[in-house]
């Protein structure tokens, strides 16, 4: 009889858990999705990027996002070469709003 008892009880406390990581999990990547629109849309709005490059720019977001969950220790790595790709995307003229906005925005990633 106490040993069923003591079953349930882990039992209960590990559905617990993992309803709770899961909600935590799901959390995160909510988060994640928030951060790579509002980088975006800053910068849609800042650098007036046409709808191809908006379109280029979330992929590449959520590329680094996976990119970095994947392999953390290689964050700056990743944020670099994402850096380099979202630049290439950019004409002259956006390149210069860019780089009067560039530091700020990534601070947010």
């Amino acid at each position: 009889m106490t040993t069923l008892r003591l079953n349930k009880f882990l039992f209960i406390i590990s559905l617990i858990w993992v309803f709770g990581a899961n909600n935590l999990l799901s959390k995160t990547v909510i988060q994640d999705d928030k951060t790579i629109n509002e980088f975006t849309s800053i910068l849609k709005q800042k650098v007036l990027l046409s709808n191809d490059q908006e379109t280029k720019v979330l992929t590449i977001m959520t590329e680094l996002k996976k990119n970095t969950s994947s392999a953390p220790e290689k964050k700056s790595d990743y944020v670099k070469s994402a850096q380099t790709k979202v630049e290439s995307l950019l004409d002259s003229k956006q390149k210069m709003k860019y780089d009067i906005i560039k530091t700020d925005l990534w601070k947010k990633i």
